[in-house]
């Protein structure tokens, strides 16, 4: 493998440039200070068109406009911003999502690690801190201690119920839950044996060591691994027999995801952990990517999802017969189209078809490259441009969210029995979530109540890869049956009588703009793809979560976006 794209990848990976030195903290000051550099008069304004308002969309347009630059960003969507990071409520207008108008859930984006330095940053800048609240990955304690982990949530396969904090003092935990683990790896749960067998890698890349160390550990890495899937890997690495991948693909959200490149799933582990931190935004996320409407909303053309690009590269004189023509000289052209009359079977009323044109210095593509698919393009962009739009590798994910009128998985054993008279299933905790083999998968539970609600709203069903695509299959109106029934196979049929019979529910690829839920790299993408992922096409540059190594992350997406924002700004 060439040693230059190994480096590249590695420093990416670590967030550094080619002198060792962190770009966190450069880009840390740019969101803080602006892009650096004042411009050269009306010849270093450049007119940029951006296509998404998702995250990247709207941290490239604030940059470039806070720069000087004139910013248009264009929108398919006819109704909200935000791309992936969707809140479910009535405060961004429409019909209210649950039968207490005070609940909201999130539908895509649902927590933010602390480590994530970028996004955290803007939550400060766009003075959003005062909505700052944790977010509970695991359970925590009520009342004195509510940071402190109870670990009461349940863990059910096999047709065996366990809750967590026993499994993990069980001497045999995997044989607890129906697995016949053999002796050489029993006694450890499910979340030890997956450090065990990440254990070396991780030491050569560990925080401690020097920087020359931690990129020489990365190459080594990728080198020996990056062409493997995480089967390949537990199996012939690890040596894991088949039913400690079962063990441990059920428990760690492996299973649907075995076929995937190993590296994602090692890079992803430093951030889904029990150890990790969380927080979100009180009154839901949908409020990071609206706060920088407060400069932006002029610059915003809703309703015009793109279906043709022009460009030409920088210097060239503009072709006869070329689109790509701004202000004279050569530069991007696209072609828009609003949102049909009818949408996935549904009657929108009052729409007419409506085609707009637009030309700038610079394009900024922010949309999923599974998107971008389905967009003309002339000329051609690169060979392994276009292998990357066509082959980068976008997963399913899908949410299933019930409503209760009350919040029966918090409650202690005597409010259980005085409410539902059977044996106790409840937490007498607040947020995490449990984990089964059935269709659910992962369940996960508010990690705060709203104020004057009684009751909440369960993400009774989260799953990704395979487990998502058979929810696909089902209606989504018969989806809300089926994840109660899930629900009910852990905390029994009493819960029932809670259900206010309202649910919704989001599967991710068959969203028309987002087709899937993130990138996801199969094996061998790292290294085929991404370095052709990031590199401009004359004067058409690129940003998302995809254009980052922190696939599904917003942290990704705005790293992505400074970059890019760097690049065009820097012509």
């Amino acid at each position: 493998m060439d040693d230059k794209v190994l480096e590249k990848l590695a420093r990416e990976i670590l967030m550094v440039d080619e002198n060792g030195t962190s770009l966190v903290s450069k880009y840390e000051k740019i969101i803080k200070d602006g892009l650096p550099g004042p411009l050269n008069g009306e010849d270093g304004k450049k007119d940029v068109l951006i296509i998404g308002a998702g995250i990247a969309g709207l941290v490239s347009g604030r940059l470039l406009k806070q720069a000087g630059h004139n910013v248009t960003i264009i929108e398919a969507n006819d109704d909200r911003i935000g791309g992936r990071v969707k809140t479910l409520t009535p405060d961004l207008g429409g019909s209210t999502p649950f039968k207490d108008p005070l609940l909201y859930a999130e539908a895509g984006a649902m927590r933010i690690p602390k480590v994530h330095p970028l996004v955290n940053k803007y939550i400060e800048i766009l003075d959003l801190s005062d909505k700052v609240q944790s977010f509970y990955n695991v359970d925590v304690a009520k009342g004195k201690k509510p940071e402190a982990k109870t670990f009461r949530t349940w863990l059910k396969t096999n047709g065996i119920s366990v809750r967590r904090l026993d499994n993990s003092k069980d001497s045999h935990p995997g044989r607890s839950l129906g697995f016949d683990i053999p002796t050489k790896y029993d006694g450890k749960t499910a979340n030890e044996l997956v450090n065990d067998a990440f254990k070396e890698p991780k030491d050569s890349v560990d925080e401690t060591l020097p920087i020359d160390e931690r990129i020489e550990g990365w190459k080594k890495i990728i080198s020996l691994y990056g062409d493997l899937n995480m089967r390949q890997y537990l199996m012939d690495i690890a040596g894991y027999p088949d039913v400690v991948l079962d063990y441990i693909g059920t428990l760690e959200n492996l299973t649907s995801r075995m076929s995937y490149s190993f590296i994602q799933s090692f890079i992803e582990s430093t951030y889904i952990n029990t150890e990790e931190s969380y927080i979100e935004l009180s009154g839901g996320n949908w409020i990071l990517p609206y706060a920088f409407l407060d400069g932006l909303s002029e610059n915003i053309v809703m309703d015009a999802r793109a279906i043709e690009i022009e460009w030409s590269g920088p210097g060239e004189t503009p072709s006869q017969g070329s689109k790509a023509v701004h202000k004279g000289r050569a530069g991007v052209y696209v072609k828009t189209i609003n949102e049909p009359p009818v949408k996935r079977g549904v009657m929108r009323a009052n729409r007419t078809p409506m085609e707009r044109e637009f030309t700038a210095d610079y394009l900024i593509v922010t949309i999923p490259f599974s998107a971008l698919r389905f967009v003309t393009v002339s000329p051609m962009f690169s060979y392994h441009k276009r292998r990357a739009i066509a082959e980068l590798h976008y997963d399913s994910a899908t949410k299933v969210l019930l409503e209760f009128s009350q919040r029966f998985w918090e409650w202690d054993e005597k409010e259980w029995s005085d409410k539902l008279g059977d044996e106790y299933r409840g937490h007498d905790s607040i947020g995490g979530g449990s984990i089964t083999d059935s269709p659910n998968r992962f369940m996960y539970f508010p990690s705060h109540q709203i104020e004057n609600c009684s009751g909440g709203v369960v993400l009774a069903s989260y799953s990704w890869a395979d487990d998502a695509r058979k929810w696909e299959s089902i209606p989504d109106q018969d989806r809300y049956g089926f994840a109660l029934k899930g629900l009910t196979d852990i905390y029994g049929p009493g819960i029932k009588r809670y259900f206010t019979g309202i649910g919704q529910t989001e599967s991710w690829m068959q969203n028309f703009y987002a087709f899937g839920e993130a990138a996801i790299f199969l094996p061998g993408q790292l290294r085929r793809l991404h370095p052709h992922i990031l590199e401009p096409e004359g004067k058409v540059h690129f940003a998302g979560e995809h254009a980052s190594l922190k696939h599904a992350w917003i942290e990704g997406a705005i790293e992505s976006a400074v970059r890019a924002s760097i690049e065009v700004h820097d012509k």
